[in-house]
C-alpha cells in the first residue's frame, strides 16, 4: 500500500514536471513571436513611410516630406507635379538618371499617359490622366533601434489626373529584400534577413491646397508578406512569415496590423509603436 502511494505521488511530480515544461516554452514562444512581430514592425514602418513618399512625389524620387512643428508636411520637391529634370524620354517613357537621396540611391522609369492610353512627353496637369513609375531604391537605413540594407522594387499606377482632380488613386505592387536588419533594444542587438512582397491597393491621395488639408493618404491600404529568418539571437537559423498590412485614414500616424497586433506607424519618422 505504502509502495503504491510512493508509485502515484511520483507519477504526480512528474507529470506536474511535464506541465511546467510545456507551460514556460509556451510561454518562451509566445514571448518570442511577439518579439520578432515587434522588430519585424520597425523594419515594415521604413517600408511603409516610403511608399507614401514615392506616392506623394509623383515620380519615383524620395525625399518629398518633411515634418513641420504642427505635424504637418511639406512637399520639398515635386509641388504636386512629377519632377522629370535630367529624365531622358525615349520610346514613350522617362529614364531617369541615379540619385543619391537621404543614403539610398534612386533608379526610375516614368510614364505618362492621357484619358486614351497614349503616352506623352511632357505633363500637363489638365490633360494626364495616369502616371506609372517603376522605382528600385537600396541603401543603408536608421531609424531609432531599427537600422538595415534595403533593396526595394516598385511598380505603381496614379490615376485620376485628368481635369481639376482634388484626389488621386494609387495602385501597386513591389518587392524588397532587407538584409542584416538589426533591432537593438535593452543592449542586445538580434538581426533578421527579411524578403517581402507588397501590394498598395485603392489608396486615395489628396491634392493638397489651401483649403488646410495635410494631403496625407485618406484610405486604401498597403499589405507586406514578408518572411523572416533570424541570423542571431537564441533562435538563429529559425524562418517565419509575417503579414502586415496599414490602412491609412488622413493622418501622418495610420495603423498597421501584424498578425493581428496593432501598430501606430509613423511615415515622417519611420517608426513603429505597439498599441497597448
Amino acid at each position: 500500500m505504502t509502495r503504491t502511494r510512493l508509485m502515484a505521488a511520483g507519477l504526480f511530480i512528474v507529470a506536474a514536471a511535464c506541465s511546467s515544461t510545456d507551460m514556460t516554452t509556451s510561454d518562451t514562444t509566445a514571448a518570442s513571436d511577439l518579439v520578432v512581430t515587434s522588430d519585424v514592425a520597425a523594419d515594415a514602418a521604413d517600408g511603409f513611410a516610403e511608399d507614401v513618399d514615392v506616392m506623394t512625389g509623383m515620380d519615383g524620387r524620395i525625399g518629398n516630406i518633411s515634418a513641420d512643428v504642427r505635424g504637418a508636411f511639406f512637399l520639398s520637391l515635386g509641388g504636386w507635379r512629377p519632377g522629370l529634370t535630367g529624365c531622358t524620354f525615349v520610346g514613350g517613357v522617362f529614364t531617369c538618371p541615379d540619385t543619391l537621396r537621404n543614403g539610398l540611391n534612386v533608379s526610375r522609369v516614368v510614364t505618362l499617359k492621357d484619358a486614351a492610353g497614349d503616352t506623352e512627353s511632357v505633363y500637363d496637369s489638365l490633360l494626364t490622366a495616369s502616371i506609372n513609375i517603376i522605382a528600385d531604391i537600396s541603401g543603408d537605413r536608421t531609424h531609432g533601434p531599427w537600422s538595415a540594407t534595403v533593396a526595394r522594387h516598385r511598380e505603381i499606377n496614379i490615376t485620376g489626373l485628368a481635369g481639376i482632380e482634388t484626389t488621386r488613386a494609387v495602385n501597386g505592387t513591389g518587392n524588397e529584400t532587407v538584409s542584416q536588419s538589426r533591432v537593438t533594444r535593452n543592449d542586445s542587438t538580434r538581426s533578421y534577413t527579411i524578403v517581402g512582397s507588397s501590394v498598395i491597393t485603392n489608396v486615395v491621395m489628396p491634392v493638397r491646397s489651401s483649403d488646410g488639408g495635410n494631403g496625407w493618404p485618406i484610405s486604401g491600404s498597403i499589405t507586406r508578406t514578408l518572411t523572416i529568418t533570424l541570423t542571431s539571437g537564441p533562435n538563429a537559423g529559425k524562418t517565419e512569415t509575417r503579414t502586415i498590412t496599414l490602412t491609412f485614414d488622413g493622418t501622418s500616424t495610420p495603423t498597421a496590423s501584424v498578425n493581428g497586433r496593432q501598430f501606430t506607424i509613423d511615415c515622417v519618422n519611420h517608426t513603429a509603436a505597439p498599441h497597448g
